[in-house]
């Protein structure tokens, strides 16, 4: 393996290793925090499982933000659900043998791979035209010009540069494996797996406790509507 091929593999390395230590980091600070305030979860069954419908379509439909601004819950809405079809699609890369579920998202992730950049350029759009300063923080603008990039290169790259598949399936496939293969040639491909790890530094640790806090907030919402209701 050629000297810049190496770099980039002990780069990616490092990438995945911080984006795990961060991960655990704030797990670590979350279940503190949980220490400290208890999560409010119903008792019973019922209330339970009522408070983790309430969560689930929170988190699934964004249900919270279609309650506050509808224009935007539609772009993030086709945005979060393209980025996790898209998502299925690239797991025939670190897969092997490739599940049939995979090869079932291959067509609806290729679709997918269109939308996407469709919902990111109509959030931006409606972010800065319509000023939402609650939305359109420096940070989170930066997250949404690196996805919207590395789904357009992703586009080019499935359609117009074509990439060697069989390159990327032994570099991704090395990687999961600890068995590293060079990289694909290609400045675009460079470009690609660039903004890729770039994102798994950036990306914000917090949403992968939001199922958990959006549990915990309709467990405290069931638990103020039963205590107006005692009063």
């Amino acid at each position: 393996m050629s000297p810049p091929d190496a770099a980039v593999v002990v780069a990616t390395y490092a990438v995945i290793a911080a984006f795990y230590a961060r991960l655990g980091l704030h797990a670590l600070v979350w279940w503190e925090a949980v220490r400290r305030s208890p999560p409010a979860l119903p008792r019973g069954i019922g209330a339970f499982s009522r408070a983790l419908a309430g969560a689930a379509l929170d988190v699934v439909f964004l249900r919270r933000l279609l309650m506050v601004n509808p224009a935007l819950w539609l772009g993030e809405w086709v945005f979060h659900v393209s980025l996790f079809v898209v998502l299925l699609r690239h797991l025939r890369y670190v897969l092997d043998p490739i599940p049939a579920w995979v090869a079932w998202a291959q067509t609806p992730g290729w679709i997918a791979g269109f939308l996407l950049p469709a919902a990111l350029l109509y959030i931006l759009v409606l972010r800065v035209l319509t000023r939402l300063e609650k939305f359109s923080a420096r940070a989170n603008l930066l997250v949404l010009l690196d996805v919207l990039v590395l789904a357009v290169s992703g586009l080019l790259l499935s359609t117009r540069f074509r990439t060697d598949l069989t390159a990327v399936k032994l570099f991704a496939f090395g990687i999961v494996s600890f068995t590293p293969s060079p990289p694909p040639a290609g400045a675009l491909f460079a470009l690609h797996l660039g903004l890729a790890l770039a994102l798994l530094l950036y990306v914000p640790s917090h949403v992968f406790t939001a199922p958990l806090v959006m549990l915990d907030a309709r467990g405290r919402e069931l638990a103020l509507r039963r205590v107006i209701h005692d009063a």
